[in-house]
C-alpha cells in the first residue's frame, strides 16, 4: 500500500510541477511595466482628491509589493505615466482582493476624473473589471503638449492589515495572464468537485460517516482557498459583500476546522485511542462552530460593518484559538503515529507534513503583518501545495478504507452464507434423524401390529366383510412399505448421488410398470478433488428426485420417464421428465399444492432454481444447482 501511495504521490507532484513550469514559462515574457509610484498616508482619513493634489510629501515606493501592516489611516498612491507609456493600453492591478474600499482618479491639467469605486464591502458588480482582484483600465490620452498623466489611488483598509501589490501591466499581457490563472483554478475546482462527489458516493455505498465529513472538510478547505484569492466573492457570494467583513478567510476557516476535527475523530477513532485528545477536539470543534454561527449572525445584523474594532477582536480570537488547535493537531498526529494500523499511521504522516506547511504560513503571516515585512511567497500558494498533499494522502487512504470495507462486507456475506448453510445442514440432519426414528417405530410397532391383526383375521371363518378388512390391511401394509422405501439409503454419502439415483430408478422399475431410464454425464470427480456436492445437497436432490418419480406414477399416470444428472462448468443439472398427463404451470404456481411447495422449499435450501415445463405430452422438471465457490 505504501508503495502505491508513493507512486500516486509522485505522479501528482510531477503533474503539479509540470503545470507550474508551464505556467511560469508562459508568463515569463509578461513583465510588469516599470512606472514611478509614490505613497502618502492620510492619518485623518478625511482628505479628498483635491486635498491630495496639494500634498507635497509623497514618498517613493521602491517595490511593487507593499506591506503597511496594521493601519488606521487611508493610503494614497500616485502612479505617473509618461506620454510614451500611454501609446499602448495599460491596466493597473491591485492584487489584494480583501481591500475594503478603493477608488482611482485620473488627473489631466487639473481635470479630475473618477475611474470607479470598488472594494470588498461593495457588490462585486461595481468593480471596474470582472476579475478576482481589482483591475483598472488606464485610459490612453496622448496629447502633444502633455508629458505625463497622474493617477491617484485611494485605499481604505482601516483597522486591518494592509498588504498588496500595485502593478501596471500591458492590458493584453494581463488578460493573457488572468486567463491562464483561471484555467489552473478551474482544474483545481474540478479536482475538488470530483473528490467531494466520490466521497459522498462512498458514503452512500457504505454509510460510513467518515466519508461525508471528509467531503465537507475538503469543501471547507477549498472555500478557504477561494476566499483568499477573491474567487469566492466573484462566483459564490457576489451580491453579499457582508460575508467579506471582517475577513472571509477566517470565516471559511471557522467552518473548515470543525469538519476536519470531526473527520479526525471518526478516522482515527480518537474516542477509544485517546480520550484526552478526543475531548480536546470536541472543545475546539464546538468552539469554532459556535463562533462561526455568531459571526454569521453578526454579519446579518451589520455588527461587523459598523464596529471598527470587530476585525481586531476577531483576528485576535482566531489567533489564540488557531494556536491552540495547532497543538491539538500535533497531538492528533502523535496519536495516529502510535497506532498499529498502517492507514492511520500514513494519515498521521500526511498530517505532520500539513502542519509543517501551516507553520511556514504562520511565520509568513507574522512577518507580513509587520510594517515593511518580508514576503517569501503568497500564503495561498503554500496552502495549495498543502491541499494537494492532503488530498492525495487522504483520498488514497479513504479509497483503501472503502475497498477494505467492501472486502469485509463480502467476507461477512460469505460467512453468513456458510453459517446459514451449516444451520440448514443441522436442521436437515435433525429432521433425517427424526424421520429414521419414526420409520423404525412404524416398522416395529405399526408393522408388527398390522401383521398380528391380519393373522388373527385370517384365522377366523371367512365372510365377505372379513375379506374386505384383510384386503384393507394388505393395502395399508403396502403403503407402509412404500413409505419405508422412500427413506434415504443408509449408504447414500458413500455411494454418491449418481449411484444412489441409479439404484432408485432400478427399484422403481422392479416395483411398478413405469419404464424409467437414468443417465449421468460428467459426474465422476477427478482423484484428489474435494466433494462436488455437500451432504445437504445430495440428500435434497435425492429426495426431490424420489418425489418427482412418485408424482409421475401417482398423478401423471406416466408409462415412461427419464432421470438425467449432468455436471457442467456452470454447475449441476437434474432433469426428471415423463410422458404423462401435464398440468397448468401458472395455475399450479398460484394455487400451490403441497408437493410443489415442498419442491421449491427443498430447492431453496440448497440455492437451486426450478424450471417447470408441462403440457399434454408430458412434464419436464429441471433443477439447476450452481457450483459453490470454495472459501477458506
Amino acid at each position: 500500500m505504501i508503495r502505491k501511495l508513493l507512486v500516486l504521490f509522485g505522479l501528482i507532484v510531477a503533474a503539479l510541477l509540470s503545470l507550474t513550469a508551464y505556467h511560469l514559462a508562459s508568463v515569463k515574457s509578461m513583465e510588469p511595466q516599470l512606472v514611478p509610484i509614490t505613497h502618502w498616508e492620510d492619518r485623518s482619513g478625511s482628505a479628498t482628491i483635491r486635498d491630495v493634489l496639494r500634498v507635497r510629501s509623497f514618498t517613493p515606493v521602491l517595490q511593487h509589493r507593499i506591506n503597511i501592516g496594521y493601519t488606521e489611516s487611508v493610503h494614497w498612491f500616485r502612479i505617473r505615466l509618461a506620454t510614451s507609456d500611454q501609446l499602448t493600453e495599460r491596466s493597473l492591478e491591485i492584487r489584494n482582493p480583501t481591500i475594503d474600499r478603493l477608488e482611482l482618479f485620473q488627473v489631466n491639467d487639473s481635470i479630475i476624473t473618477s475611474l470607479g469605486q470598488a472594494g470588498s464591502r461593495l457588490p462585486f458588480a461595481q468593480r471596474p473589471s470582472p476579475t478576482k482582484t481589482f483591475v483598472y483600465l488606464l485610459p490612453v490620452d496622448a496629447v502633444p503638449y502633455r508629458t505625463t498623466t497622474d493617477f491617484y489611488l485611494r485605499i481604505d483598509k482601516r483597522y486591518e492589515n494592509l498588504a498588496t501589490e500595485l502593478t501596471v501591466w500591458q492590458t493584453s499581457d494581463l488578460e493573457d495572464r488572468e486567463q491562464r490563472e483561471y484555467f489552473l483554478w478551474g482544474i483545481f475546482a474540478g479536482v475538488v468537485g470530483l473528490v467531494v462527489l466520490l466521497a459522498f458516493l462512498f458514503y452512500g455505498a457504505t454509510l460510513d460517516p467518515v466519508y461525508s465529513w471528509y467531503g465537507l472538510y475538503i469543501l471547507g478547505l477549498a472555500l478557504r482557498q477561494f476566499a483568499d484569492t477573491g474567487l469566492g466573492f466573484q462566483y459564490l457570494w457576489p451580491r453579499l459583500p457582508a460575508i467579506n467583513q471582517p475577513d472571509a478567510v477566517i470565516e471559511a476557516l471557522w467552518l473548515y476546522i470543525p469538519a476536519l476535527l470531526q473527520f479526525q475523530q471518526y478516522f482515527l477513532r480518537l474516542r477509544t485511542e485517546s480520550k484526552r485528545v478526543f475531548w480536546a477536539t470536541q472543545v475546539f470543534k464546538w468552539t469554532f462552530a459556535g463562533l462561526f454561527v455568531a459571526l454569521v449572525i453578526g454579519q446579518l445584523m451589520g455588527l461587523t460593518e459598523t464596529h471598527t474594532g470587530a476585525y481586531r477582536l476577531i483576528t485576535r480570537v482566531h489567533t489564540i484559538l488557531a494556536s491552540g488547535v495547532f497543538l491539538v493537531f500535533i497531538a492528533v498526529a502523535i496519536v495516529g503515529l502510535r497506532t498499529t494500523a498502517a492507514v492511520t499511521r500514513l494519515y498521521a504522516a500526511g498530517l505532520s507534513i500539513q502542519m509543517a506547511g501551516q507553520l511556514l504560513i504562520i511565520i509568513q503571516n507574522t512577518m507580513r503583518n509587520q510594517s515593511d515585512g518580508v514576503f517569501f511567497v503568497d500564503a495561498y500558494m503554500l496552502l495549495i501545495v498543502n491541499f494537494f498533499i492532503d488530498l492525495v494522502v487522504l483520498f488514497y487512504l479513504l479509497a483503501y478504507r472503502y475497498r477494505r470495507s467492501i472486502d469485509d462486507e463480502r467476507q461477512l456475506q460469505i460467512s453468513l452464507a456458510q453459517t446459514r448453510q451449516q444451520t440448514n445442514d443441522a436442521i436437515i440432519d435433525v429432521l433425517e434423524s427424526e424421520r429414521q426414528q419414526i420409520a423404525r417405530l412404524l416398522l416395529t410397532e405399526v408393522g408388527g401390529r398390522l401383521t398380528n391383526t391380519r393373522a388373527m383375521l385370517t384365522a377366523l371363518p371367512p365372510v365377505p366383510l372379513l375379506s374386505e378388512a384383510v384386503d384393507l390391511l394388505d393395502k395399508t401394509d403396502a403403503n407402509l412399505d412404500q413409505i419405508l422405501r422412500d427413506d434415504l439409503p443408509p449408504d447414500l454419502m458413500q455411494k454418491g448421488l449418481p449411484a444412489a439415483l441409479s439404484e432408485l430408478v432400478e427399484r422403481c422399475c422392479r416395483t411398478s410398470d413405469f419404464r424409467l431410464v437414468f443417465q449421468a454425464e460428467g459426474c465422476q470427480p477427478a482423484p484428489g478433488q474435494l466433494p462436488v456436492l455437500s451432504a445437504t445437497e445430495t440428500r435434497q436432490l435425492y429426495r426431490m428426485t424420489n418425489e418427482l418419480i412418485a408424482n409421475s406414477i401417482r398423478h401423471a399416470k406416466a408409462t415412461e420417464g427419464l432421470v438425467s444428472l449432468q455436471c457442467t462448468s456452470a454447475g449441476w443439472q437434474l432433469i426428471v421428465s415423463d410422458n404423462g398427463q401435464g398440468f397448468d404451470v401458472k395455475q399450479a404456481l398460484i394455487t400451490g399444492g403441497i408437493g410443489l411447495k415442498n419442491l421449491y422449499n427443498r430447492a431453496q435450501t440448497i440455492d437451486a432454481t426450478v424450471q417447470l415445463d408441462a403440457g399434454p405430452t408430458g412434464t419436464t422438471v429441471r433443477l439447476l444447482l450452481p457450483k459453490k465457490i470454495q472459501t477458506s
